[in-house]
């Protein structure tokens, strides 16, 4: 995700430090003050910031997912305290989603519903930050995609599953391109959906732009092999 953040004055030294990928420097500076603050979400938040994008920017598996955990246990502390604070749930749901995308069907199917919930929130909490909408559109493709036995696994869960839509995936999309037309991976889980609804040349048009962006991150060096590799085979 792009690191589109707006912090308090207080903050000034370390938001620059994370807006600047200095997010080593800032965690020292964080951890430093999380010793000597009674759980101050502004704080915690920060936190788990700079854990989600150490994740985002490690170069193994294990860094990744130990980062990724330290970004949920933080926003999930500042979630305790205050769990209508917009910012508070915006990271939350982000920390949420991260750590099950490596789990397994079941287990990402078992919060679907709770990460849906808490996105459509955030939305109405904060409707100019794409970042929400980015992953209700990711939400519904990944639903709307689920093979029979994943679909199976749904059904044994939930008396009503949860359900997704790739045309759903697509105003959720297109919401958040609409927000923050630079970042890479809206660009290739919107492309993907085109595909799935039968917009070949909107894809094409929308990976060709895709590539041309930055990708800071594993992540977005992923979507744009993945664009790239779309363009050689459409």
């Amino acid at each position: 995700m792009p690191i589109g953040i707006i912090f308090s004055q207080d903050f000034s030294d370390i938001d620059n430090k994370i807006v600047n990928f200095n997010f080593k420097e800032a965690k020292v500076y964080l951890e430093e003050l999380d010793k000597n603050s009674d759980k101050n979400i502004e704080v915690l938040t920060r936190l788990s910031i700079v854990h989600h994008f150490l994740s985002e920017s490690a170069e193994d598996k294990s860094t990744e997912r130990k980062n990724a955990i330290k970004a949920f246990e933080y926003i999930e502390k500042a979630y305790t305290i205050n769990p209508k604070n917009p910012k508070v749930l915006k990271w939350y749901v982000i920390a949420l989603g991260k750590t099950v995308e490596k789990k397994s069907i079941r287990k990402q199917i078992e919060e679907s519903k709770n990460i849906e919930k808490i996105a459509l929130s955030v939305i109405e909490l904060l409707p100019n930050d794409e970042y929400c909408y980015n992953i209700l559109g990711q939400w519904h493709y990944r639903l709307a995609d689920l093979n029979g036995p994943s679909r199976k696994i749904a059904s044994f869960l939930f008396s009503e599953p949860p359900e997704g839509s790739f045309i759903e995936a697509q105003f959720f999309l297109e919401q958040s391109i609409k927000i923050n037309p630079d970042y890479i991976g809206t660009y290739y889980w919107l492309g993907k959906t085109y595909l799935k609804i039968n917009k070949k040349q909107k894809a094409i048009e929308l990976f060709k732009v895709g590539i041309a962006l930055d990708r800071p991150f594993k992540r977005e060096e992923e979507a744009y092999q993945a664009m790239k590799s779309y363009l050689n085979k459409l």
